[in-house]
């Protein structure tokens, strides 16, 4: 019993002199009494971690952990403004009566070679999903019912996609049955071979024709492809041609769907 109560005494002794060893030594004031730093060393890591929980002793600890939960909170604050994107996108897909959401599978574009922006435009994109999603090249990417691409590429688990307004060749037709062909430059869009007899407006939506292979895999016909904004027609042509513009922001693609096949 004597020596219980003896230990308390020698304890706080011990500690009052590892607090002050550990301040001057922080305070770089231990210099003279730099001998004693190396044999108290095991000491005063102990007593530091007996009193951080010790208001003067653990601010620093605690500024730190309010940093650490503060970066953590913006990193969930994030995450949740994601997933309202996406959320949206899903929601904005099902409400959509074309393409049946049944059809599609939803991708996130985690890459976009060459894009820079404000300086150029995305002419293609990298998805997460591939082959072991049942990805195959040639098929559609929609966003609501507007095209925007053709996946070109396909690994296991990714696909890289041709933006329509890259190298894009496919049959499409206008609102009034104007058939054409669909020619993407990577800095334009156009609807080129359109007979000269037939009557094509500006501001026209123009269609996909639909080109399903026999595997089911392709492009649905009725997607929009855009509007026609300029037409070109020389009478000693045999063919008119038209610019399109499609409705969809490229630059603010997060989130798109993939139209798999439907045999």
């Amino acid at each position: 019993m004597k020596r219980r109560e003896n230990f308390l005494p020698t304890f706080l002794v011990v500690a009052f002199l590892c607090i002050l060893i550990l301040t001057l030594s922080l305070s770089g004031k231990l210099k003279f009494l730099s001998f004693l730093e190396k044999s108290t060393s095991a000491i005063q890591s102990l007593s530091y971690n007996l009193l951080q929980k010790l208001p003067f002793i653990s601010e620093d600890l605690k500024i730190k952990k309010l940093k650490d939960e503060n970066l953590n909170l913006l990193s969930k604050i994030a995450d949740f403004e994601k997933l309202q994107k996406e959320n949206a996108a899903l929601s904005d897909q099902f409400q959509t009566s074309y393409p049946r959401s049944t059809k599609l599978l939803k991708a996130d574009i985690i890459g976009a070679p060459g894009f820079v922006p404000g300086i150029s435009q995305p002419i293609n994109l990298i998805l997460n999903k591939g082959s072991k999603d049942n990805v195959k090249e040639g098929s559609a990417v929609v966003i609501k019912d507007n095209l925007v691409g053709i996946i070109a590429k396909v690994s296991n688990n990714l696909s890289y996609v041709n933006i329509i307004n890259n190298s894009a060749s496919f049959t499409a037709k206008t609102e009034n049955g104007a058939l054409g062909v669909v020619k993407g430059t990577g800095e334009s869009l156009t609807l080129d071979n359109v007979q000269l007899l037939e009557n094509i407006k500006n501001s026209e939506i123009v269609l996909t024709y639909g080109d399903i292979n026999s595997d089911g895999v392709g492009i649905p016909p009725d997607l929009v492809v855009g509007k026609i904004t300029e037409i070109e027609k020389n009478p000693s042509n045999l063919f008119q041609k038209a610019k399109l513009q499609s409705h969809v922001d490229f630059t603010k693609l997060s989130t798109v769907f993939i139209y798999l096949e439907t045999k």
